[in-house]
């Protein structure tokens, strides 16, 4: 209501619908263009290779972020399918986090080329690589020949998921990285940083006590997918099932492990969940000793569902392993 001399009311008056609706949609339109950049702007896009990536993501940028995985915890990280959708993450990321060490070069140079997006172009701060920031295991393998009769890297051993050490190093690095593209939301990737690198070196202290009775005992692998995380834990691997990584068994790589199990006293086999079980299972089976299914990443079992869970499950199959129960 317009308040002041009768003269202005009468003068106000017979305006006072239209002027209404001018200042309402004046202050509508103005509000609406201030809010459009900072809802454009609202989330920092990360691509996120796989899903150990994408959950350190999430944890360190909460809903200050939007993560895209390429692909799936149950998807063998060494075959990923490049499509439009893929392509099209990419070219709206702002941030790119990965392994590196090589481990992406079969598909990666050739999808970041077709999206031709500036701000994951090398040297750039959007380009983000956690093998970067921690120094790897040899890529080797007990029973390998040369390089090229399996997918071994010339970086080293890719799977640094297994190591929550290496992990908890390279989220500092992340925060810091998130900070410098989002200084907006400092303040709170500074907090969740925090937060997490404590709780996480809580976590890991706890584990590691849990795990004693796993130090020093003999298992047997599928893949070399589980390096660092044997050796977080002081876990001896005896033999590894696949002649070449990358190369299914066949019955006398069958053989030869089932021969081996009671000569080391191996205490259990293990695979990933990604992985085809039967040649695990197989000997198991002709031997007696538990069959453990990792999750290998974040979300391999329905028991790892963070990044937390992945630690805490991961050593909890292990246990119940060397207990004599088998974790399918």
């Amino acid at each position: 209501t317009i308040v002041g001399n009768p003269l202005e009311h009468r003068l106000f008056s017979g305006k006072k619908t239209t002027m209404r609706k001018r200042i309402t949609g004046g202050v509508l339109g103005l509000a609406l263009v201030i809010a459009m950049p900072q809802a454009v702007q609202a989330k920092l896009n990360i691509f996120a290779c796989f899903p150990e990536w994408r959950a350190l993501s999430t944890e360190l940028g909460g809903d200050a972020v939007d993560v895209y995985l390429a692909v799936s915890a149950l998807n063998n990280p060494e075959q990923v399918e490049v499509n439009s959708t893929l392509i099209a993450a990419l070219k709206t990321a702002d941030l790119l986090v990965c392994t590196g060490g090589g481990f992406e070069d079969a598909w990666l140079p050739k999808a970041l080329e077709k999206a031709r997006n500036p701000k994951l172009a090398r040297g750039q701060p959007g380009l983000f690589y956690g093998l970067d920031f921690v120094k790897p295991l040899p890529d080797d393998h007990g029973n390998a020949g040369p390089k090229k009769d399996g997918d071994l890297h010339d970086g080293g051993n890719p799977h640094v998921q297994g190591d929550p050490h290496r992990i908890r190093a390279i989220a500092g690095r992340l925060g810091q990285r998130l900070i410098q593209l989002d200084p907006a939301n400092a303040d709170r990737y500074k907090s969740t940083v925090r937060s997490f690198i404590s709780g996480f070196g809580t976590l890991i202290k706890t584990l590691e006590k849990q795990a004693e009775p796993l130090r020093g005992i003999n298992i047997v692998a599928q893949h070399e997918h589980s390096a660092y995380l044997l050796a977080w834990l002081r876990i001896q691997s005896a033999a590894i099932v696949e002649p070449n990584v990358g190369v299914p068994p066949g019955p006398v790589d069958l053989a030869r492990i089932v021969s081996l199990v009671p000569r080391a006293n191996v205490k259990l086999i293990a695979h990933a969940a990604y992985e085809d079980p039967r040649p695990s299972a197989f000997i198991a089976k002709k031997t007696g000793i538990p069959l453990i299914n990792l999750p290998f990443t974040v979300g391999g079992t329905e028991d790892s569902g963070t990044i937390f869970e992945f630690y805490t499950t991961s050593v909890q199959r292990l246990l119940d392993g060397l207990s004599g129960r088998s974790r399918p």
